[in-house]
Protein backbone atom coordinates (compact mmCIF):
# COMPACT_ATOMS: atom_id res chain seq x y z
CA UNK A 1 0.00 0.00 0.00
CA UNK A 2 1.84 3.47 -0.94
CA UNK A 3 1.14 6.50 0.94
CA UNK A 4 -1.52 8.96 0.03
CA UNK A 5 0.21 11.74 1.69
CA UNK A 6 3.63 12.70 -0.99
CA UNK A 7 6.46 13.26 1.70
CA UNK A 8 8.80 15.28 0.40
CA UNK A 9 12.44 14.19 -0.68
CA UNK A 10 15.37 14.48 0.15
CA UNK A 11 14.15 12.10 3.42
CA UNK A 12 15.73 9.58 5.46
CA UNK A 13 13.65 5.66 6.85
CA UNK A 14 14.52 2.71 7.70
CA UNK A 15 15.54 0.35 4.79
CA UNK A 16 12.18 -1.42 4.00
CA UNK A 17 11.51 -3.99 1.16
CA UNK A 18 9.88 -0.94 -1.06
CA UNK A 19 13.63 0.15 -1.53
CA UNK A 20 15.72 -0.05 -4.61
CA UNK A 21 19.01 -2.05 -3.46
CA UNK A 22 19.99 -3.32 -6.32
CA UNK A 23 20.35 0.23 -8.03
CA UNK A 24 22.74 1.25 -5.45
CA UNK A 25 26.35 1.31 -6.62
CA UNK A 26 29.39 2.12 -4.82
CA UNK A 27 31.96 1.20 -7.16
CA UNK A 28 35.09 2.47 -4.50
CA UNK A 29 34.44 0.32 -2.29
CA UNK A 30 32.31 -2.98 -3.68
CA UNK A 31 31.79 -4.24 0.10
CA UNK A 32 29.62 -1.27 1.06
CA UNK A 33 27.51 -1.90 -1.80
CA UNK A 34 27.12 -5.72 -1.22
CA UNK A 35 26.09 -5.09 2.30
CA UNK A 36 23.09 -2.62 1.15
CA UNK A 37 22.02 -5.72 -1.17
CA UNK A 38 22.61 -8.57 0.88
CA UNK A 39 23.25 -8.36 4.22
CA UNK A 40 21.83 -5.36 5.35
CA UNK A 41 18.25 -7.01 6.04
CA UNK A 42 19.16 -9.95 7.80
CA UNK A 43 21.58 -7.86 10.11
CA UNK A 44 18.42 -5.83 11.65
CA UNK A 45 16.07 -8.90 11.82
CA UNK A 46 19.31 -10.20 14.29
CA UNK A 47 18.96 -6.93 15.86
CA UNK A 48 22.50 -6.39 15.02
CA UNK A 49 22.50 -3.16 12.98
CA UNK A 50 19.66 -1.06 12.16
CA UNK A 51 20.43 0.09 8.55
CA UNK A 52 18.60 3.99 7.51
CA UNK A 53 18.41 5.02 3.77
CA UNK A 54 18.12 8.41 2.18
CA UNK A 55 16.11 9.08 -0.68
CA UNK A 56 16.92 12.09 -3.07
CA UNK A 57 15.18 11.49 -6.23
CA UNK A 58 12.31 8.95 -5.58
CA UNK A 59 10.35 6.69 -2.93
CA UNK A 60 12.51 3.84 -3.68
CA UNK A 61 15.97 4.79 -5.00
CA UNK A 62 18.37 4.86 -2.41
CA UNK A 63 20.47 7.58 -2.43
CA UNK A 64 22.64 6.73 0.44
CA UNK A 65 22.55 4.86 3.90
CA UNK A 66 24.38 4.41 7.23
CA UNK A 67 23.98 1.69 10.00
CA UNK A 68 23.62 2.18 13.95
CA UNK A 69 24.26 -0.44 16.64
CA UNK A 70 25.37 -0.28 20.20
CA UNK A 71 29.30 -0.30 20.95
CA UNK A 72 31.51 0.35 23.62
CA UNK A 73 34.98 1.76 24.40
CA UNK A 74 37.44 0.54 27.15
CA UNK A 75 38.16 3.60 28.93
CA UNK A 76 42.17 3.18 28.03
CA UNK A 77 41.56 3.80 24.43
CA UNK A 78 40.12 7.33 25.16
CA UNK A 79 42.47 9.78 25.62
CA UNK A 80 43.61 10.53 29.37
CA UNK A 81 42.00 13.97 29.83
CA UNK A 82 38.88 12.54 28.64
CA UNK A 83 39.14 8.60 30.49
CA UNK A 84 39.35 10.54 33.76
CA UNK A 85 35.46 11.99 33.21
CA UNK A 86 34.11 8.69 32.89
CA UNK A 87 33.83 5.92 35.37
CA UNK A 88 36.19 2.85 35.18
CA UNK A 89 33.26 0.20 33.94
CA UNK A 90 35.10 -3.71 33.03
CA UNK A 91 32.24 -3.26 30.37
CA UNK A 92 33.74 0.03 29.12
CA UNK A 93 31.20 3.28 28.09
CA UNK A 94 28.39 2.81 26.19
CA UNK A 95 29.21 4.17 22.47
CA UNK A 96 26.68 4.09 19.16
CA UNK A 97 28.38 2.58 15.90
CA UNK A 98 28.00 3.77 12.51
CA UNK A 99 29.32 0.84 11.34
CA UNK A 100 28.98 1.46 7.63
CA UNK A 101 27.98 5.01 5.55
CA UNK A 102 27.69 5.00 1.74
CA UNK A 103 26.46 6.94 -0.52
CA UNK A 104 26.02 6.03 -4.24
CA UNK A 105 28.26 7.08 -7.03
CA UNK A 106 25.89 9.25 -8.84
CA UNK A 107 25.11 11.56 -5.83
CA UNK A 108 29.23 11.81 -4.76
CA UNK A 109 30.69 15.06 -4.25
CA UNK A 110 27.31 17.11 -3.81
CA UNK A 111 27.37 16.97 -0.40
CA UNK A 112 24.95 14.14 0.53
CA UNK A 113 27.46 12.16 2.87
CA UNK A 114 27.40 15.19 5.28
CA UNK A 115 24.17 15.49 5.27
CA UNK A 116 23.77 11.52 6.02
CA UNK A 117 26.03 11.69 8.74
CA UNK A 118 24.45 14.71 10.08
CA UNK A 119 21.48 12.22 10.43
CA UNK A 120 22.89 9.68 11.76
CA UNK A 121 24.40 11.80 14.77
CA UNK A 122 21.47 13.06 15.05
CA UNK A 123 19.60 9.35 15.48
CA UNK A 124 22.30 8.96 17.97
CA UNK A 125 21.57 11.79 20.05
CA UNK A 126 18.03 10.71 20.18
CA UNK A 127 18.85 7.34 20.51
CA UNK A 128 20.59 8.24 23.63
CA UNK A 129 18.27 9.39 25.60
CA UNK A 130 16.95 6.18 25.76
CA UNK A 131 19.81 3.82 25.74
CA UNK A 132 23.14 5.83 27.10
CA UNK A 133 26.01 6.87 24.75
CA UNK A 134 28.49 8.53 25.38
CA UNK A 135 30.61 8.76 22.21
CA UNK A 136 29.78 7.79 18.49
CA UNK A 137 32.50 5.91 16.78
CA UNK A 138 33.43 5.23 13.26
CA UNK A 139 36.27 3.40 11.35
CA UNK A 140 37.73 5.22 8.27
CA UNK A 141 37.55 2.52 4.99
CA UNK A 142 40.23 4.61 3.39
CA UNK A 143 42.06 7.71 3.65
CA UNK A 144 39.47 9.90 1.95
CA UNK A 145 36.82 8.33 4.78
CA UNK A 146 39.22 9.73 7.43
CA UNK A 147 39.84 13.08 6.17
CA UNK A 148 35.68 13.08 5.91
CA UNK A 149 35.28 12.08 9.29
CA UNK A 150 37.84 14.49 10.42
CA UNK A 151 36.93 17.42 9.49
CA UNK A 152 33.28 16.70 11.30
CA UNK A 153 35.50 16.72 14.62
CA UNK A 154 35.77 13.18 14.63
CA UNK A 155 39.36 12.30 17.25
CA UNK A 156 41.34 9.23 16.19
CA UNK A 157 42.22 6.51 18.73
CA UNK A 158 45.88 6.35 19.87
CA UNK A 159 45.50 2.51 19.39
CA UNK A 160 44.54 2.36 16.02
CA UNK A 161 44.05 5.54 14.15
CA UNK A 162 41.43 4.53 11.70
CA UNK A 163 38.76 4.28 14.55
CA UNK A 164 37.71 7.63 14.91
CA UNK A 165 35.18 9.03 18.09
CA UNK A 166 33.09 11.85 18.82
CA UNK A 167 31.56 12.96 22.26
CA UNK A 168 27.99 12.92 22.51
CA UNK A 169 28.28 16.01 24.55
CA UNK A 170 29.73 17.53 20.69
CA UNK A 171 26.84 15.80 18.95
CA UNK A 172 24.36 17.70 21.55
CA UNK A 173 25.58 20.89 20.64
CA UNK A 174 25.38 20.35 16.48
CA UNK A 175 21.10 21.00 16.90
Amino acid sequence: MSDPVARPLPRWEPLGPQHDRAAFSCPRHPELEAFLKYAASQQAKRNVAVTTVMLIDSDQAVGGYYTLSSTRIDIGDLPKELAKKFPKYAEGIPATLIGRLAVDAKYLSKGWGGKLLMNALAAARDASSSVASAFVIVRAIDDEAFRFYSHYGFVPFESDPRRLFLPMATINKLK
